[in-house]
């Protein structure tokens, strides 16, 4: 896994203070559906990798102070070693907290807009995308090319 480097001096929201990195910004609501796929809207959060990274970074922070401990006391003991964990832990479950409900919220919006394009049921939506193993636009053509129709006269027509 590569991490990258530790980002410092961001400015900081105090309502997501445990978010190092910028959030995905999301195309309005009025845009086509295709559009917003490509953009990466209803894609596997990245919360999940920068959870990782803290946990890494941990590590790395701990070791560090492991190196410079002068104590002869065991390190592993120390209230600042044990701090150091209990912010980064903390950090950490924001993140999966957060992480997980992006996550649904993308599924969930996700069938709500295909079922809305399409005019299929959601369940069908819902199984589809159960058995489904492609990409998220790929997963956008195969519906689109099983429930949209054009007729003659250019107007769609929706197998149900």
């Amino acid at each position: 896994m590569k991490v990258p480097k530790k980002p410092s001096g961001r400015k900081r929201s105090p309502f997501y203070w445990w978010r190092r990195f910028k959030s995905h910004k999301y195309k309005p609501g009025n845009t086509d559906l295709l559009v917003k796929i490509q953009n990466g809207d209803f894609e596997y959060p990245a919360l999940f990798k920068h959870a990782e990274w803290e946990l890494h970074w941990m590590k790395e922070e701990q070791e560090e102070y492991i190196k410079n401990y002068t104590s002869k006391q065991d390190p592993k003991q120390d209230n600042e070693y044990i701090n150091i964990e209990l912010r980064y832990r903390k950090r950490y479950k924001k993140i999966i907290e957060d992480a997980h409900a992006v996550e649904d919220r993308h599924l969930t919006n996700l069938v709500e807009s295909l079922s809305k394009e399409f005019k299929v049921n959601k369940q069908k939506v819902v199984t589809i995308m159960e058995t489904f193993g492609g990409t998220t636009e790929e997963l956008y053509l195969d519906v689109r090319n099983k429930y949209y129709i054009k007729n003659k006269y250019g107007t769609r027509l929706c197998m149900y």
